[in-house]
């Protein structure tokens, strides 16, 4: 049996005149380099310490900020492999592909060139089809006898039957895709994948060849039609859809066989989306919690705006405690005063999580139905100071699916506990009901609950403890199905020296989760196999000095309660991080970081057309998506937190200190200013429900009717009148 080098031998020998010229040269070049490298050694060793520090400062895992762990051993192995291959080995090459192929790994993910972090097999096999022509053909004079002989016993039955024969088929794949038979198995393994329902396994298989077999024997308008066909079954429906116009317009006419007929394969394809695909499609911009797209422009009459209701949540008792605590050390780098509360909404009501007090508010009336503690109560709570310790304001969430509602919050009973736990807690959406409570343990809750049909997912942290742990938990009871950890925040501190924990995003989409750390990384979690996808990072400094704030005037950033924010559209996601000063966009399909830009740290991602992406801060700043410049700025007397703007076909909203804006979209124009029934506030978030354009400030939550032109009486509650409410 010929040895590797042997077999390099003869390849070389295809082309006298070509691979003569070659081997001259090589030779030469070798002397060279031989000389060359010797003296760089012998003298200072400066081009090895070049290439190691260019090394750390791509690689992704090393970046400053979120930490994730990595297989060192491995990755070395593939850092030696593509050198290598930059310098035309083929025999170290595929030696060291063989024994990468064969190490076992110690962590899931390994790091590519674009920042990203991918599972360890992706990125072998994407080094592995990286190779350039002349390295595919080495590879496969080397391996296509072996690869052949090892599928041809697999297959010698006819069909792959056995658990040990699929793992050896995949190891096959894995190690030998690149040769004559890699598209024979790659089908195979993808038709068994998609038999047992492992649907986004098949799409890989069958994508792998139609992206890098282009000499296949196999139909590529059936690899095309099974393509689609998986990611229909794995609710995967933008992707499918440009897969269904592409079989369209490269395969016009085609027939394919399914089920033993014969079919149009777009027209069956089509027939098995989701009726309302195209609707959904359509409106994918309008998935963030911060801002609404409407389809519709609002009709605003008047320059004051009569309110259908009012309600006022800020009690005299808090309002003189908030006062006390920013003339307090302990409370001037919280910014309490211009905290605007979270808001939830269903078909009926407005639930809101105010420093821990939880209520529901009817969306037509403007009634209290319920609250979960007394207004007035939480004055003498908030003098406790260990509860300034450990607040987090952002940490405050709230979230309503069916008949839950989920907070996180500090209890008011544990407001004067060192070092408190933000506490997941379940109420009745109807009645205010408390159902269940997270277990009573050092665990904090830092993101808000994402609730998915029986399913809640949301992040914890153990006190004292920095690794962030992706949680699922039944939403019935609240106990943990599964969990994953993620990895290790770097985490700031705060003016008294206690950490301040990231505020994790949440964006589940078919079976994948996207998680934004904001803290330098961002993830894809596979939801059916519970594990990681994908992992982005990028550099992110923490500011972990302990400044004492007493004399300092609040950032900018402090006082508008900054959040960070992610948006998607299709395979595109926008991204900003809270104490970042750059946004990014991304391409998933792809893995590929498509631009970034400096931006504000204070600014904050509020929404997206077709055109920009919006920023705000103390302005209002559109981002063309395309060229990442800026189409234009406004400055807004934005001065609390709950930063959030309604976006229509041509112009868009902001609730500011001042009144609610209207700004064109076109050129940033303010097309007029809407004084509301909320005077004395310092301004918030904005959002349109059921036909009510909601305020929420610092102070109170205003409806104001939009397109009625004889709207009722405006009802106001005051929360000190509260032993009249329910």
């Amino acid at each position: 049996m010929l040895s590797m080098g042997a077999h390099l031998k003869l390849f070389n020998l295809k082309s006298v005149r070509t691979q003569c010229l070659v081997w001259c040269g090589a030779l030469l070049l070798y002397c060279q380099v031989g000389v060359a490298q010797a003296q760089v050694i012998i003298m200072n060793g400066v081009a090895v310490a070049r290439e190691a520090v260019a090394a750390n400062g791509v690689t992704p895992h090393k970046m400053p900020g979120f930490s994730i762990s990595v297989d060192e051993k491995k990755l070395n192995l593939l850092e030696d492999y593509e050198r290598y291959i930059r310098h035309r080995m083929w025999e170290k090459a595929l030696t060291s592909l063989k024994e990468l192929s064969d190490t076992k790994s110690t962590s899931r993910l390994l790091p590519t060139k674009d920042g990203f972090l991918i599972d360890a097999e992706d990125r072998v096999f994407q080094a592995l089809t990286a190779l350039p022509a002349e390295g595919r053909e080495a590879f496969r004079l080397f391996f296509d006898g072996k690869a052949r002989k090892q599928f041809e016993d697999l297959t010698s039955s006819g069909q792959l039957l056995t658990p040990q024969a699929i793992q050896e088929a995949r190891l096959v794949f894995s190690q030998y895709f690149l040769t004559s038979i890699g598209d024979d198995v790659a089908d195979l393994l993808g038709n068994d994948a998609f038999e047992q329902g492992k649907f986004p396994q098949a799409a890989r298989y069958w994508r792998a060849i139609l992206d890098h077999h282009p000499d296949s024997n196999l139909s590529e308008v059936d690899l095309n039609v099974k393509y689609a066909l998986a990611l229909i079954r794995n609710r995967q429906l933008e992707q499918a859809a440009s897969t269904i116009q592409l079989i369209s317009q490269q395969y016009a006419d085609q027939k394919v066989t399914l089920g033993g007929e014969s079919v149009d394969p777009v027209v069956y394809l089509k027939a098995l989306l989701p009726a309302d695909s195209e609707k959904n499609s359509s409106h994918t911009l309008a998935s963030t919690v911060l801002s609404n797209r409407l389809s519709q422009p609002l009709e605003l009459t008047g320059k004051t705006l009569q309110p259908r209701w009012q309600v006022t949540f800020l009690d005299q008792t808090a309002e003189q405690a908030i006062a006390n605590s920013q003339s307090d050390y302990y409370g001037r780098s919280k910014s309490y005063q211009t905290f605007v509360p979270p808001m939830a909404v269903d078909d009926q009501r407005a639930y809101f999580n105010f420093y821990g007090i939880c209520f529901g508010v009817d969306l037509q009336s403007g009634k209290l139905v319920w609250r979960n503690a007394k207004f007035k109560d939480l004055g003498t709570n908030f003098n406790n100071y260990s509860f300034h310790q450990s607040s987090n304001l952002n940490q405050y969430h709230i979230t309503v699916d069916g008949d839950y509602v989920l907070t996180t919050l500090i209890p008011q009973k544990e407001m004067n506990r060192y070092r408190a736990c933000y506490r997941l807690i379940a109420y009745q959406r109807d009645s205010g009901k408390q159902l269940w409570q997270s277990n009573q343990t050092n665990e904090s809750f830092i993101s808000r609950p994402l609730i998915d049909g029986d399913q809640v997912y949301v992040i914890s942290h153990q006190q004292n403890n920095k690794l962030l742990t992706l949680n699922c938990l039944q939403l019935k009871t609240g106990k943990k199905q599964w969990s994953i950890p993620l990895g290790s925040v770097v985490a700031g501190n705060s003016s008294n020296g206690m950490p301040i924990m990231p505020i994790p995003i949440l964006r589940k989409t078919g079976d994948s989760l996207l998680i934004l750390t904001n803290n330098g990384a961002l993830f894809e979690i596979n939801l059916s196999t519970k594990a990681i996808n994908w992992a982005f990072r990028y550099p992110y400094k923490v500011d972990q000095s302990s400044t004492n704030h007493y004399y300092a005037a609040l950032d900018e950033e402090v006082q508008l309660h900054s959040e960070g924010q992610m948006l998607r559209d299709a395979n595109l996601v926008y991204f900003k991080e809270a104490g970042m000063d750059e946004v990014f966009a991304l391409d998933l399909s792809v893995k590929k970081m498509l631009w970034k830009r400096p931006i504000k740290t204070s600014a904050q991602l509020v929404g997206i057309d077709q055109k920009n992406l919006y920023l705000l801060s103390r302005e209002l700043e559109a981002i063309d998506r395309q060229s990442h410049e800026l189409n234009w700025a406004v400055k807004l007397p934005v001065a609390a937190g709950g930063m959030s703007a309604l976006l229509g076909p041509d112009r868009l909203w902001v609730f500011t200190s001042r009144g609610i804006f209207e700004i064109s979209q076109t050129n940033g124009d303010v097309l007029e200013i809407y004084r509301g029934h909320d005077l004395t506030s310092l301004g918030g978030s904005i959002d349109f429900q059921r036909g009510l354009m909601l305020c929420i400030s610092n102070q109170a939550v205003t409806a104001y009717p939009v397109g009625d032109s004889d709207p009722p009486p405006a009802a106001e509650t005051d929360i000190e009148t509260e032993n009249k409410q329910p």
